[in-house]
């Protein structure tokens, strides 16, 4: 299965239409949101209706939970119903961490940390506004292994459990000016990290 993994659109509809449309491209056979689908740009109420008419899986962000927006009962409703994460066999799929203390994964140490906590073979995550990859095996104790990425195919170990976040739609906080979203693609055990140019958020 080839599974399209998009994350922190905040309202940034260009964005988001210039990713689906990619996506539309490729073959794959379901698409994941990883969450904070509103606040940021002018069209939060725009992103909820095209995530959820298109029957798009998603996990709840901290934005999604939590913002000061002008949204309808029933957007407002949709958002908060939302699940923390969802889980597929020993893959996890969760917005910013899979512990329960929600402490934003953007190194070696946190990521070992969510290791030790659970026990998921493969975890995406959003949040980060990155593109990251941790591997759990590492000759360093109390470290993951961190992985430099930006684009292309990585291969995964079947030997090894990872963490992933392949960036946001609305706007980086690394990485490049670039819109960026994934794909897992089970059969040949890899992950894509997708990178685009186009409409950003200015912040």
């Amino acid at each position: 299965m080839k599974t399209a993994i998009i994350s922190d659109i905040h309202g940034n509809l260009p964005g988001l239409e210039l990713v689906l449309e990619e996506i539309g491209s490729r073959n794959v056979d379901r698409i994941v949101c990883l969450g904070d689908l509103v606040e940021g740009g002018d069209d939060s109420e725009m992103i909820v209706s095209i995530i959820r008419d298109q029957k798009i899986a998603t996990v709840q962000g901290n934005h999604d939970l939590i913002n000061d927006l002008h949204l309808s009962d029933q957007t407002r409703k949709w958002l908060v119903d939302l699940p923390e994460e969802l889980v597929e066999g020993d893959c996890l799929f969760t917005h910013v961490s899979p512990r329960e203390r929600k402490k934003s994964l953007k190194n070696k140490i946190e990521a070992w940390n969510a290791f030790s906590d659970r026990a998921f073979k493969i975890c995406f995550i959003g949040h980060t506004h990155m593109p990251l990859l941790f591997g759990d095996r590492n000759e360093e104790f109390g470290e993951s292994k961190d992985y430099p990425v930006d684009e292309g195919i990585f291969s995964l170990d079947h030997t090894d459990r990872y963490i992933v976040s392949f960036g946001a739609i609305g706007y980086p906080r690394a990485g490049g000016e670039f819109i960026r979203y994934g794909i897992w693609d089970t059969e040949t055990n890899s992950v894509e990290f997708v990178r685009m140019e186009g409409p950003l958020l200015e912040l």
